[in-house]
């Protein structure tokens, strides 16, 4: 014990603790300041970072009205051309049947025909035939017509299948468009938007807890480093406390 009666920091103890107390003192003071330094470098980042997830937050937002309304054209461009299909297969159906219904006609009508010519030519006066030149032109409209029946049924075969894919194809490109316009409902929903400013939520309370982790320390020991150099006092050159 001192005369004073304490050996504190204001007392008159050895020169060695006096030196070791300003020492730590001068430590807790330049880790303080580091630490305010690495804060204020954490609080700038902390703006920083803020501004640039208002701006990407600001994009996103002007992306997604761009995307939801391509969406939407896209989805009424395929609705409409599933619509104009489904017509379309309609038409093929009835062309189909009328192809069809020829070719029945032409099956009935060239037995016909041919019988007509046959009669034609079997009418003699006096030796000549007064209906051959018709029993000829029948004759060619029967040869010109002949296969013709088989080549409409092919036709009609052909619609069906190309009917049959097209309605497949009207189907696809209906789910399609449902499938579009689910999406852009969705992206209007503020996923998106929803999302970033959850990312930008959790960085912005991370950025600030290490800021006051880092702040926090650093005013106390910087606080406690200056109230122990003012209690040490200052350093008397030559004297016991002096730790040059």
């Amino acid at each position: 014990m001192t005369a004073g009666g304490r050996d504190g920091p204001g007392g008159q103890g050895g020169p060695g603790l006096r030196a070791g107390l300003r020492r730590l003192a001068t430590g807790l003071i330049a880790y303080g300041v580091i630490g305010l330094v690495v804060a204020a470098i954490g609080l700038g980042a902390l703006v920083w970072v803020n501004g640039k997830m208002e701006s990407l937050a600001t994009n996103a937002d002007a992306t997604v009205v761009r995307l939801t309304d391509t969406l939407d054209k896209t989805a009424a461009t395929l609705g409409d051309a599933s619509s104009t299909a489904t017509s379309f297969a309609g038409t093929l159906d009835h062309t189909v049947t009328a192809v069809t219904d020829a070719a029945d006609t032409l099956r009935t009508v060239l037995p016909q025909l041919t019988e007509l010519e046959a009669q034609f030519r079997s009418v003699s006066i006096l030796g000549q035939q007064p209906l051959g030149k018709a029993a000829d032109v029948i004759g060619g409209i029967v040869t010109r017509m002949d296969g013709l029946d088989t080549r409409l049924d092919a036709i009609a075969t052909s619609l069906t299948d190309n009917r049959a894919k097209l309605a497949t194809n009207a189907a696809s490109l209906a789910a399609t468009s449902q499938s579009v316009a689910a999406m852009s409902d969705l992206l209007k929903g503020g996923v998106v938007t929803t999302g970033v400013d959850d990312v930008r939520s959790v960085i912005l309370v991370i950025l600030f807890m290490l800021v006051a982790w880092t702040s926090v320390p650093a005013f106390g020991a910087l606080g406690v480093g200056i109230w122990l150099r003012r209690e040490l006092g200052p350093v008397v050159r030559g004297g016991p406390g002096d730790d040059s």
